[in-house]
């Protein structure tokens, strides 16, 4: 960790003595990645956003389809179209992903397994950030390896439905639009899909509703509904599983101006998630768990501005997970944090240091200080490199499940990581962007399943120290009209050096990752969207991926048709459990 700091000076002492230029004129993105929005060549860390744009046109149905075309992120799939996902951003375990929609953390206390229930339809994002590397300054726990921030639609007027079919008998329909106008809108939008299933026992319904209203100029309250099941054959063991999991999520959030200087948000929320799995439906009642979870919270920010980019900001979070379980019994875990962020440009370098302090009524106390440095070298190319600390306290499950292949160990400690990375952007003004990045991560008291040998069960553990280390380096930008092309490559190498036993999930990564995609006009008034890509496991697999969109839109009328996994490559992307062939779709698009 040493040479990294040593990069990260380095990189300051080149930004502090390079003549001030102004940065190139490009079109304005502002992202998330800090605790107030800033434009992107501003910010510190390597971010990648995905755009309402790139939604329409791109082979995409489901979000985690959508982060396949984000560098950085290996989406885990248990299934199509988002029945089981996990995350893993940077080679980190899906619970060291944390996800977000509008800033309002989704990780659930149960198992990280249920991160990927998103209670949005896809039509309602407008764009997602994936910011990599620690962050848990800004966020709290499980931000190890990155944040997923989804970030949904307002607009105040319009419609659009869709509606589509494919083989395996699958049947989806959805639709979104605006009631209302001016400062008082209320935004509608729902999807719904269903399957036979690719194979046996891996059939799925999805119902997913939203509604958002803009009451006013400063408050906006949501709630979302997701109910999903499926077949789970082979997600937990050999037998024919079954999985119903609902999520509800219900927001609210307050800006105000205060002052000339001051400007705060307030944003409450509440959320719960159930979970009912059957392991073999040809035994009902045997080893079947049921779970519930909640969580609240609220949090206060406020931004204090004195000068063109120099910004204080300080903020408070208060919340509490509680959990009744016929596997894991009554739980409860109340949490409370206090941080604070400094945007300070030195000369033409912009300084981010920012320290957080968690408290646990479970677990104690966490802090998670970090600092970013961002400087524009020349009109067109940014420094950037940061360095931070991140923790994660284990999930109920990991504490306290027990099931004929699994059993927990109630002592378990937080895991905590530090983490550094130092890259390069280089802008444009037509949006084009190239980026470099070079991290490192090295981790303590990592939470996972080991055992001794295949006849054993699997137990939870404290592995006391993992290092990973990795390189990312991607290129994406407009073709003119709404057409687009990125290409990305990842390598990583995690290494436990204290582990002599069979571990499930830390040392399960993909060491390289090729990925080109793209969307063009072909003629005729033809889009055509392709992405092909290459990934290396830790497992052996080594395997070949391309998908695939072709549309045509007259006036409001849009036709559309998809292929997914066009090569038929037989895949695994978790051990054991099969991932469809050839899947073909096409369907029809209002707006």
């Amino acid at each position: 960790m040493r040479c990294w700091v040593l990069v990260l000076i380095a990189a300051t002492g080149v930004c502090l003595g390079a003549e001030a230029q102004p940065p190139a004129v490009r079109e304005e993105v502002i992202v998330t990645a800090t605790a107030a929005p800033v434009a992107f060549e501003a910010v510190a860390r390597h971010v990648v956003v995905l755009t309402r744009e790139q939604i329409t046109h791109l082979p995409v149905q489901s979000v985690p389809e959508l982060l396949r075309f984000a560098l950085g992120v290996d989406v885990r799939a248990r299934g199509p179209f988002g029945s089981q996902t996990d995350y893993s951003l940077r080679g980190a375990a899906f619970g060291q992903t944390l996800v977000l929609i509008d800033g309002v953390r989704l990780n659930d206390a149960q198992s990280g397994h249920h991160n990927g229930d998103l209670p949005v339809p896809l039509d309602d994002i407008e764009r997602v950030e994936v910011m990599l590397g620690a962050g848990s300054s800004l966020h709290g726990a499980d931000a190890l390896g990155g944040t997923i921030n989804i970030i949904t639609r307002s607009d105040v007027s319009g419609w659009e439905a869709r509606v589509s079919t494919g083989q395996h008998g699958l049947v989806k329909a959805g639709g979104s639009g605006v009631i209302g106008h001016g400062s008082g809108t209320l935004r509608l939008s729902t999807a719904v899909e269903r399957s036979d299933g690719f194979t046996f026992a891996r059939d799925f319904r999805h119902v997913v509703a939203r509604a958002s209203a803009q009451i006013g100029r400063n408050t906006s309250v949501s709630m979302a509904h997701l109910d999903k099941e499926f077949g789970a054959a082979g997600f937990y063991g050999p037998a024919p599983s079954r999985e119903w999991t609902s999520q509800t999520l219900v927001t609210s959030t307050h800006e105000a101006r205060l002052g000339a200087r001051w400007e705060g948000v307030a944003q409450t929320f509440y959320r719960t998630h159930g979970d009912r799995f059957l392991y073999d439906v040809r035994q009902p009642g045997q080893f079947e768990n049921e779970h519930r979870t909640h969580a609240a919270g609220a949090s206060i920010k406020a931004h204090y501005r004195w000068a063109p980019g120099h910004r204080l900001s300080l903020g408070t979070e208060v919340g509490g997970d509680w959990l009744d379980s016929t596997n894991l019994g009554a739980r409860r875990v109340g949490r409370g944090s206090v941080f604070a962020e400094l945007q300070q440009p030195v000369g033409r370098v912009l300084f981010y240091p920012a320290i957080r302090v968690d408290a646990y009524t479970r677990y104690g106390s966490a802090w998670s200080p970090s600092l970013g440095v961002a400087a524009m070298a020349t009109r067109h190319l940014k420094w950037r490199a940061s360095v931070g600390r991140a923790f994660r306290a284990p999930t109920f499950t990991e504490l306290f499940y027990t099931d004929p292949n699994h059993h927990a160990s109630g002592d378990l400690e937080p895991e905590a990581a530090w983490a550094a990375e130092a890259g390069v952007d280089y802008l444009t003004a037509e949006r084009w962007v190239t980026s470099l990045t070079l991290f490192a991560r090295r981790e303590r008291n990592v939470i996972d399943w080991v055992r001794a040998s295949t006849a054993e069960r699997w137990r939870t553990t404290n592995i006391r120290r993992v290092a990973t280390d990795g390189l990312e380096v991607g290129f994406s930008g407009p073709l003119g009209g709404s057409g687009h092309l990125g290409a990305q490559y990842s390598w990583l190498r995690t290494a436990a050096h204290d582990l002599a036993l069979l571990s499930k999930y830390a040392l399960d990564y993909a060491p390289h990752t090729v990925a080109v995609w793209g969307s063009a006009e072909v003629g005729a008034g033809i889009v055509a969207g392709p992405r092909i890509e290459y990934k290396r496991r830790t497992d052996g697999q080594r395997y070949w991926l391309a998908d695939a969109r072709i549309s045509r839109r007259f006036g409001r009328l849009g036709l559309f048709v998809e292929a997914s996994n066009v090569l038929d490559t037989d895949y695994r992307e978790v051990a054991g459990v099969a991932m469809p062939g050839r899947w073909v779709r096409a369907g029809i698009e209002l707006r």
